[in-house]
């Protein structure tokens, strides 16, 4: 295989990934996309005692514009899935945490998509599944150091 097939066989391969990603993470929540990963970063960072986290952090943590996370916290709030708590020292503070509802649809979701992993897994095998792995990484800490320095950053474009 010539370099420019290498080439065209990736490009087509991620393509193709793209596409096939949405039926592969499709679960049977009422949210997805950019809603369900807030939803799951306020399970995962918000404790029982916490009050939650400010839309401001929300964006920073999920790369998203202020606009953009206040339409998703409206929704989410109207589906019961989120509350807005004010602050205790300033009441103009705002904290977005995940409703009991809210966390059950992210353990709802967590359990299908372990489902969905643990069938790929099975289906490449053990030592398939860990050289994929490993290679993903690799390529993830490529474009990490790439982004760097290109743009002078010091963040990650993902964990």
């Amino acid at each position: 295989m010539t370099q420019g097939d290498l080439v065209l066989e990736f490009m087509e391969t991620l393509d193709s990934l793209k596409t096939c990603r949405r039926a592969f993470f499709r679960c049977s929540a009422p949210v997805g996309g950019s809603a369900m990963r807030l939803l799951m970063l306020l399970h995962h960072r918000v404790g029982e005692g916490d009050l939650g986290l400010q839309p401001s952090e929300l964006g920073e943590l999920l790369q998203l514009t202020r606009p953009t996370i206040t339409s998703l916290v409206n929704t989410l709030e109207e589906q019961g899935l989120v509350e807005r708590l004010s602050g205790d020292e300033d009441r103009r503070v705002v904290f977005v945490r995940p409703t009991e509802q809210g966390a059950a649809v992210v353990q709802q979701a967590k359990a299908e998509l372990t489902r969905e992993v643990r069938e790929l897994m099975d289906y490449l095998g053990e030592q398939d599944g860990y050289e994929l792995l490993r290679i993903l990484r690799r390529m993830r800490s490529y474009l990490q150091e790439r982004e760097m320095r290109q743009e002078g950053k010091q963040e990650s474009c993902g964990n």
